[in-house]
């Protein structure tokens, strides 16, 4: 039997502070995230503000949970000194390592900061147990290891080096080498992966032709580069055998639901593997009802064929739960004008669905026609549920949830369970500073009747302070309210 000291670190994904709180109140040990402004890879999303960093370690310290900051792109020759800057920043804030792509900034930063803890980020590539002893040399005390290797050379890398060994296991993968890739800024002017702001052309549809313009492709390949995500929920008592230091989810740019049901899963099943019980069955149906492409751990078995593909797909594909039996077209409707025939479907379902739940009806024949109804009840395996629809849908089309109701239910009562705020409102933002010193985790500045000054303006979102304005808003207020409004930053009502 392992014990709790043997299972590795569960380390969690957060885009944004909703994320970020959801993460904690999953059980993660470790938040992996980017902060607004400083040098990140997944720049769209919602980020951590300056301001905030600090705050959010305390309250993750506060709980065991540690913090690690991406700053992961490649850094111009020009970046270079501010790069410099922003680590520092980032580590007097609190975090407890750096997570990063370009080895020079690695020994950059090691030079600066002999005691900052840093972290190769999977975008490195590294993939053998030389590039780890590298790694180890410019100052890494671990390495994400590229996303393609399979569990016997995990293995084999984790014998022969010391650094400790992460591993991606849930989420998006790329096609190309662990994330290095041109595609988007060849398709997407100053659209780079590696500078964070990719545009996922690999996941659109692409006709492939001959020179004599002839599809070459079968009909349900319409998206050859489109794969499937990483799943190893079933594979996890083995890679902590390997020498696997820490599971790595992927979601920097999904909702704090997201990201609260895939943590809480893969805690359960390293929870369940710790005291030598099987994964538990709600783990695995709780991954299948939140966002995903169709699951695949085929990397790690050494394969890479059409079985991590997702060829005919790029969306969300969530669970099976059962398929179309009747339509019943609307008493007393006549279409007209383009009009579709509109209805009651009939669902027989095998698996269980809740009320609310979005049920996708996609025909097989036809998939590009699907549409989504709501299920209009709980109701369990073998029952029959009947769900309005506006147009027909055949015998046999198939049914999936891809919404949970009561997922994001469950995602929403343990974060606010888990994650109680202290608050504090202040006068002047000198005052913040104070606050957060003090244990406040979010901070409001009483701004009405105070003048915007874009010196005020600019300190406010450093600070990552949430303005209070005024509660009734008239036509003479607005020269003074609305800059408050335009950058974009939150906002409360007085």
């Amino acid at each position: 039997m392992r014990t709790g000291d043997d299972i590795p670190e569960l380390l969690a994904p957060a885009g944004d502070r909703e994320a970020f709180l959801a993460a904690v109140a999953a059980g993660a040990d470790a938040i992996y995230c980017g902060v607004t402004g400083e040098l990140n890879a997944r720049r769209r999303a919602g980020g951590i503000g300056p301001g905030e960093l600090a705050g959010l370690c305390d309250f993750a310290h506060a709980r065991g949970v540690r913090i690690y900051v991406t700053m992961n792109v490649v850094v111009k020759q020009a970046e270079l000194a501010g790069a410099i800057a922003a680590a520092g920043r980032v580590l007097d804030a609190g975090a407890d390592a750096l997570i990063i792509q370009d080895l020079g900034f690695i020994a950059e930063v090691h030079r600066a900061f002999p005691a900052a803890e840093i972290h190769v980020s999977t975008q490195a590539n590294v993939h053998d147990a030389r590039g780890i002893r590298l790694c180890e040399q410019l100052g890494a005390s671990r390495v994400t290891l590229s996303r393609e290797l399979p569990l016997a050379e995990i293995a084999a890398i984790a014998a022969e080096t010391n650094a400790e060994l992460e591993v991606f296991s849930h989420g998006a993968i790329c096609p190309s080498y662990s994330g290095v890739c041109m595609l988007s800024s060849f398709l997407r002017e100053g659209r780079s992966p590696n500078r964070g702001l990719c545009a996922q052309p690999c996941r659109l549809p692409f006709d492939l032709v001959d020179e004599g313009g002839v599809r070459l492709q079968a009909p349900d390949r319409e998206r050859p580069l489109c794969t499937h995500d990483n799943c190893v929920i079933d594979d996890l008592g083995p890679m902590v055998d390997a020498g696997v230091s820490a599971f790595k989810l992927e979601g920097r740019m999904k909702p704090a639901a997201y990201v609260w049901a895939v943590t809480s899963a893969y805690r359960a099943a390293l929870d369940a593997i710790a005291v030598g019980a099987d994964v538990p069955g709600f783990a695995r149906a709780r991954l299948k009802r939140t966002f995903n492409r169709g699951l695949s751990d085929a990397y790690l078995h050494g394969t890479s064929g059409n079985e991590l593909m997702s060829y005919e797909r790029s969306g969300n594909r969530g669970e099976f739960v059962g398929e179309v039996v009747g339509f019943e077209p609307e008493p007393g409707f006549k279409p007209r004008d383009g009009q579709q025939l509109r209805g009651t479907v009939r669902v027989r379902l095998s698996a269980p669905v809740g009320e609310g739940d979005s049920v996708e009806l996609r025909p097989q024949g036809d998939p590009e026609r699907f549409l989504v109804v709501k299920a209009p009840r709980d109701a369990r395996a073998g029952d029959v549920i009947e769900c309005f629809c506006p147009r027909p849908m055949g015998p046999g089309v198939p049914a999936r949830v891809t919404k949970s109701v009561a997922l994001e239910l469950a995602a929403a009562r343990a974060s606010l369970s888990r994650n109680c705020e202290l608050c504090a409102l202040v006068r002047s933002i000198d005052d913040a500073p104070a606050m957060r010193a003090a244990g406040a985790t979010r901070i409001y500045l009483d701004v009405i009747d105070t003048w915007p000054a874009p010196e005020l303006l600019a300190r406010v979102a450093e600070e990552g302070v949430t303005p209070v304005l005024d509660e009734v808003c008239r036509e003479a207020d607005h020269a003074r309210v609305d800059p408050w409004l335009r950058g974009g930053m939150p906002a409360a009502g007085g």
